[in-house]
């Protein structure tokens, strides 16, 4: 099931933060629903581009970060995932070390206008 499936997946054109909210070279987590049935997404910005990713690594489906809203960033825009190891780089998504190598993170379409993040049209 993509992220768009889930019962709780923001509509495109849905505002998910101001754009200054990401700062460079951060991470920022977004949760949709509650309980049991969370969206968890995050957005990673590197200059000007802000992307953005399902928060679930792709060898467990457990979230990449081990407490609400703390990233384990490493230099290059990578990031660790806190419970495997398994490490990939944001550009892309691609996990490049660890139990997911090969695999990749599920993106999610964004865009930026007028100063918000928004869920892009697919």
């Amino acid at each position: 099931m993509g992220w768009c499936a889930h019962r709780h997946a923001p509509a495109p054109g849905t505002i998910l933060c101001p754009e200054s909210s990401v700062d460079d070279g951060t991470c920022r987590e977004l949760r949709f629903g509650d309980g049991d049935d969370v969206l968890s997404l995050f957005l990673h910005r590197r200059g000007a581009q802000i992307r953005a990713y399902v928060n679930s690594c792709p060898h467990f489906s457990l979230p990449l970060n081990a407490r609400s809203g703390n990233f384990l960033l490493l230099a290059d825009s990578r990031l660790m995932c806190a419970w495997h190891c398994a490490v990939f780089e944001l550009d892309h998504g691609l996990c490049l070390e660890g139990p997911a190598k090969g695999m990749s993170l599920e993106p999610v379409d964004v865009q930026v206008s007028d100063g918000f993040v928004r869920v892009a049209a697919p």
